[in-house]
């Protein structure tokens, strides 16, 4: 009986319940540090998918702008259409079929000259002859008397014909009152 009360076997089972806790213990240290990554991991993985998310969003709401851009120019571009054919039935003339911009440029021409004769004709009413006839000039210079007298391919209507020679017709006649004084 004496050998059954050993002290040598009580040890041991201190010894292995200590390591089983310690193995317990251990294990579940494990499982919890594991968890800890899991959760972390899975929170950066959100947070990519989130920003990712965004980043598609984004990116959506910049296709979906520059296609309303693209929409929006297309009508633009259709009204212009539209107003540069209507301009060349307005303008009706050979010129404007073939050449918008051209038949515009001389609109714009057309309408300089008819600024400048109104200038030359409210200074010769407010008897300023020196600045008549500077304006005069300034207008022969930039046209040149053919194309305003409507002796050129691109002379200038009939309108601006007939006043541009009621112009230089009071010209010559001071010119001739100069002479006789």
């Amino acid at each position: 009986m004496d050998e059954q009360k050993k002290p040598g076997p009580k040890p041991e089972k201190k010894l292995s319940r200590t390591t089983l806790t310690f193995y317990i213990v251990g294990l579940f240290s494990v499982a919890i540090a594991l968890i800890l990554i899991s959760y972390v991991a899975q929170t950066r993985a959100d947070r990519q998918l989130d920003t990712l998310t965004d980043q598609l969003n984004e990116q959506q709401t910049v296709a979906q702008g520059a296609t309303q851009k693209m929409e929006d120019l297309q009508k633009q571009y259709d009204a212009i259409s539209a107003s540069i054919d209507e301009v060349r039935t307005v303008l009706d003339c050979e010129l404007a079929e073939t050449d918008v911009v051209a038949a515009v440029e001389q609109r714009m021409e057309e309408r300089e000259v008819y600024a400048l004769l109104a200038r030359i004709n409210a200074q010769l009413l407010a008897n300023n002859d020196a600045e008549a006839k500077q304006a005069y000039d300034e207008l022969v210079q930039a046209y040149g008397e053919d194309r305003l007298l409507g002796n050129t391919e691109d002379g200038f209507d009939a309108d601006i014909n007939k006043l541009f020679e009621a112009v230089q017709q009071n010209f010559s006649s001071q010119q001739m009152i100069d002479i006789t004084e």
